[in-house]
């Protein structure tokens, strides 16, 4: 409903007057007011002229631990050097005027402080449940930190990963070591399966000594609840399936498995009320909540990976239900884009909140470094501008904490402008179709380049296809029959696709992949042609045997075919990973 202006016409001092008169007798013809009722009339009035108070403007930002994604830069440093990076990440944080701090504590069955559930993380110490030098319990640290720069903690927890990837010992008192029954291998990581209720109950019980022994201002969980899907591999969980399925069994496994994530969040919702029933519980999930090709209540976009479908966490079932305090829906396209434009998104979880506060993700991670694929150099602050003008959004997150540092110049005073600044109240055209017409055209964002791909021999192709997913166009054709000649200065690569003559427009990428000392893969773009084979110098730094070689097709708009099977080259053959 729309208020009146206490100025306008038959504004809040005609209401007032009309209501006073009402209830008190009035000597209307010698317009006067009883003396005894003035002070009635000074707090009418205050009330009357009152301005409501803006709501604070939730302005968080991600430190991710897994994988020492943001802090600590590497495990196993010394006490007092990891204090110092803390320190300096939130005060990095503060100075932008950013005010809340959503720190992973529980990155992969593990504890960033110390727990009688869960043993030390390996990211934190360099093994698992080998305790810090001295008595230091980060997450108390951090939350020191935080409110004495006014500013929110959210304990962020990882609810069933055991191990991401790459390998280390785990610490024989952990759950999963003691209940190997209850863990699947997938996609080379290992999991809890959420279908044992003994899983779920155990995840519960290690929030809840949180909750109860810090002082923290909320529990948030990101996307992860069942994991991403991979392409020809399902995700093993039919003995669990079949021991607990019940009525779900045989057939409805989608929804058996969505059943158990509703079944663990409402669940923690109710343990944690109550305990503490002002402490928060928020959800960061995968921005598109289902497609509309699916479901008529869907976003629009090109179909694609989704919470519900994929990942099994019906958020908005969660909101209706009132099983959550908060959401975080992780919109990190960028404007335009085809699978999830960024105004568009905004606009359909603005209308599909529920009443409760919502804020956006950001992928900040995106603007800078190896990982900058967003074209547009003023991308996140044109999305803050953008976000601000929706009604029911309340603010905004940042992933992740370590790229603040990684901005330019530019950009960060970009940032700072629009973070000195609080959301306005103007009027935006939010109509779907509006939008669409306003929206440019579309120009993805180009492939990740000299990028670390934490991904083993067997598994890297089907990472790479997973990462780049956003801009592949399955029209594009995909390179194959892929030969070598030896030529005077090197070698030649060549290949064809189908149609063998392809578009006028069609370029090559041609990439290599070198294997990481510590594990992975590292990409790096080597050539962009034209034509349908690419040279390798004799005198380069590239050995064609010890690098694995992956060739795409890429249209004028920047979008990309799929990757074909990665190689490398010894002499005149072609080896296939």
């Amino acid at each position: 409903m729309r208020k009146l202006s206490p100025f306008a016409k038959g504004g809040s001092r005609g209401i007032f007057k009309r209501q006073f008169c009402a209830i008190f007798p009035v000597n209307r013809r010698k317009n006067y007011i009883p003396l005894f009722l003035l002070p009635f009339l000074v707090l009418q009035a205050i009330n009357a002229f009152a301005v409501t108070p803006q709501k604070k403007e939730f302005r968080g930002i991600w430190i991710a631990t897994i994988n020492n994604i943001d802090w600590p830069s590497s495990p196993g440093m010394s006490v007092a050097a990891q204090k110092q990076e803390l320190k300096e990440l939130i005060e990095r944080i503060e100075q932008l005027n950013l005010n809340v701090v959503i720190f992973q504590i529980r990155p992969a069955s593990d504890a960033f402080y110390p727990s009688e559930t869960e043993p030390w993380s390996y990211f934190l110490t360099g093994k698992q449940g080998k305790a810090p030098s001295t008595d230091f319990d980060p997450l108390g640290y951090a939350i020191e930190l935080c409110h004495s720069k006014g500013m929110e903690l959210h304990a962020w927890f990882n609810p069933f990963r055991v191990r991401n990837v790459g390998y280390y010992k785990l610490d024989p008192s952990s759950f999963a070591a003691r209940n190997p029954q209850f863990t699947l291998e997938y996609d080379h990581k290992l999991f809890l399966d959420p279908g044992f209720p003994q899983v779920r109950t155990n995840v519960i019980k290690v929030i809840m000594e949180v909750v109860r022994k810090y002082n923290i201002d909320a529990i948030h969980f990101d996307d992860y609840f069942y994991p991403y899907p991979v392409n020809g591999k399902k995700f093993p969980d039919l003995k669990s399936f079949h021991q607990y399925g019940k009525y779900y069994y045989p057939k409805k496994l989608n929804d058996w498995r969505r059943e158990n994530i509703n079944l663990f969040i409402s669940s923690l919702h109710d343990s944690i009320k109550a305990v503490k029933p002002a402490l928060k519980l928020g959800i960061s999930p995968f921005g598109v909540w289902r497609n509309k090709s699916d479901d008529p209540d869907g976003s629009p976009g090109v179909k694609g990976t989704t919470s519900y479908d994929d990942l099994y966490a019906d958020v908005v079932k969660w909101l209706a239900n009132d099983w959550i305090d908060y959401i975080v829906p992780q919109l990190y396209w960028e404007q335009g884009n085809r699978f999830g434009d960024f105004k568009i998104m905004t606009k359909w979880w603005n209308d599909h909140s529920f009443g409760k506060p919502l804020y956006l993700g950001q992928a900040l991670y995106k603007s800078t470094g190896a990982d900058k694929t967003f074209i547009n150099p003023n991308e996140i602050t044109e999305q803050i501008s953008i976000l601000r003008k929706f009604e029911n959004v309340g603010g905004f997150a940042l992933y992740s904490a370590s790229h603040l540092a990684r901005l330019s110049a530019t950009a960060l005073n970009e940032l700072k402008s629009h973070l000195s600044i609080t959301k306005t109240e103007i009027g935006i055209n939010t109509d779907n179709e509006a939008i669409a017409r306003q929206i440019p055209a579309q120009v993805p964002s180009p492939p990740l380049r000299d990028r670390i791909f934490m991904a083993d021999k067997k598994s890297i192709t089907d990472t790479i296809n997973l990462v780049f997913q956003p801009l592949i166009d399955k029209n594009i054709p995909v390179p194959e029959q892929f030969s070598v000649i030896k030529i005077h200065k090197g070698r030649t690569i060549l290949w064809k696709t189908q149609p063998s003559i392809p578009a006028p427009d069609l370029k090559f990428s041609v990439l290599i992949f070198e294997k990481v000392k510590d594990g992975g893969y590292r990409l790096k773009e080597i050539n962009k042609t034209e034509t349908n084979q690419t040279v390798i110098l004799r005198n380069s730094a590239i050995n064609p045997s010890k690098v694995l070689f992956g060739i795409v097709s890429v249209n004028k708009n920047g979008y990309q075919s799929a990757f074909p099977k990665l190689f490398r080259i010894r002499g005149r053959r072609v080896i296939f990973n």
